[in-house]
């Protein structure tokens, strides 16, 4: 307040630019010096506050969030709260996968019509699944009872 007082009778007085700079500057380096002599509490105050925080944070022990009652809420509205978000959750995994499906269905769906299954089996002379079997060397082998060991590799002379 002085300061301030000081400055109105140099303004009325007449008095220098000197003077009033070494107001300015006076003031400036009282204020620098409140402001650091201020720090190591603000620095002190900042992480006491930041461990207080996290002592009374509620245990977290999975991703779901964590609802601390504040004000006017009651436990049954977080429960709601909780429960919509799950309902959420479990509605749009779902949805994914029923996208998913359907993606697969119509790929599936139009590879097929692409595919000429009769060119195909013309191309590498197969008419069916019951020819490409039926000259299988392991079919036709028959196992002895003394060594099973034996008869995996041996084919039969009539195939």
């Amino acid at each position: 307040m002085r300061a301030s007082t000081d400055s109105r009778e140099h303004v009325r007085n007449g008095s220098g630019l000197t003077e009033d700079i070494s107001l300015f500057v006076t003031a400036s380096v009282r204020a620098s010096l409140r402001y650091i002599k201020n720090i190591p509490s603000k620095v002190k105050n900042y992480f006491v506050r930041k461990i207080n925080e996290r002592k009374n944070r509620p245990p977290r022990k999975d991703i779901n969030k964590v609802y601390v009652l504040v004000g006017y809420t009651t436990r049954k509205h977080v429960d709601d709260k909780f429960n919509a978000e799950r309902h959420m959750i479990i509605i749009r995994r779902g949805l994914l996968i029923i996208i998913f499906v359907l993606l697969l269905f119509i790929t599936l769906n139009r590879v097929l019509n692409i595919v000429k299954f009769d060119d195909m089996k013309q191309m590498f002379g197969i008419s069916g699944w019951g020819e490409v079997v039926s000259h299988d060397p392991f079919n036709n082998a028959e196992p002895s009872e003394s060594d099973p060991s034996e008869s995996v590799g041996t084919v039969s002379a009539d195939g």
